[in-house]
C-alpha cells in the first residue's frame, strides 16, 4: 500500500494529534499500540483495495492519505477498534474516538464491529450505532443508525451486505434489513423489516416507500470491485 507518510511518521502524526487535543500526559505508546497500528494498516489495505475510486485503489496498488478526510476517518476506526480488541486500552481508544468526532463530525464507537469492506462518503454528521453490519456497506453524510437490543440482548438490527445509506438516511429500531438494500435521501426505516433487493425512498409528499430494485445491480455495487 502506498502511504502519504512513512509508517513511523504516520504513527507520530497521530500521536501528536492526540497529545495536542488531549494534553493529559497519557501518550500513545506501547507494544499494544504498535500491534494495533500495524493491524489497522492491514485492514485499511484489505478494505481500500476493493473500492473503485482511484484515490483508494487503481486495481493493482492501494493508496492511503492522511489528508484524505474520508480515508483518515476510516483509518481511525480501524486503529481504535484494533487497539480495543488487542488490549482494551480505553484511554487511547476514547481519545481516537473523540478525535474522529472533532475532525470529521462522525461518531463510530471502537466497540462497534464494522465489516471488512465499507466506504465512507464525507460522513459529516453521521452517527453509527451498534448493529450487525455486513460487507460492502456505503455510508454518506447525516446518516443515523439508532438501534435497540433484541429480546436476547443481542445488538440489532442485522443489516445485510451491500447496504447503501444515502445522505440523511436513518435506520431506527431492531428489525432486519436485507441484502443489497438502498435507503435513499432522508428516508427513515423505522422499526420496519426490509426485504432483499429493496429501494427505500422518501417521495415528494414525505411518504416512505419500499420498492423492489429495478436495476440489475444495487447502488453499493458502484463503490466496490467485488460482486455483491
Amino acid at each position: 500500500m502506498e502511504l502519504s507518510l512513512p509508517k513511523d511518521e504516520l504513527k507520530k502524526y497521530l500521536a501528536r494529534q492526540l497529545d495536542n487535543y488531549f494534553p493529559d500526559n497519557v501518550h500513545m505508546e506501547g507494544a499494544d499500540i504498535d500491534s494495533a497500528f500495524e493491524l489497522a494498516l492491514e485492514r485499511v489495505e484489505h478494505c481500500f483495495k476493493e473500492i473503485t475510486f482511484p484515490a483508494y485503489s487503481d486495481g493493482k496498488q492501494t493508496f492511503f492519505s492522511h489528508l484524505h478526510a474520508d480515508q483518515y476517518a476510516e483509518f481511525l476506526y480501524f486503529f481504535m477498534n484494533s487497539l480495543w480488541n488487542t488490549s482494551q486500552n480505553k484511554v487511547i481508544c476514547d481519545k481516537v474516538l473523540y478525535l474522529n468526532r472533532m475532525l470529521h463530525s462522525f461518531f463510530l464507537s471502537y466497540k462497534c464491529h464494522m465489516p471488512d469492506h465499507f466506504f465512507l462518503g464525507h460522513p459529516v454528521g453521521t452517527i453509527i450505532g451498534n448493529a450487525v453490519y455486513n460487507d460492502y456497506l456505503v455510508i454518506f453524510q447525516n446518516v443515523t443508525v439508532n438501534t435497540d437490543a433484541d429480546a436476547d440482548g443481542n445488538p440489532a438490527p442485522v443489516l445485510g451486505k451491500g447496504l447503501f445509506l444515502a445522505s440523511g438516511a436513518q435506520i431506527i429500531g431492531n428489525k432486519p434489513v436485507g441484502d443489497r438494500v438502498s435507503v435513499g435521501v432522508d428516508a427513515v426505516v423505522f422499526n420496519r423489516e426490509i426485504p432483499d433487493d429493496s429501494v427505500v425512498i422518501k417521495d415528494q409528499n414525505g411518504i416512505v416507500e419500499v420498492n423492489k430494485r429495478k436495476k440489475e445491480t444495487c447502488m453499493a455495487q458502484n463503490y466496490f470491485r467485488c460482486k455483491i
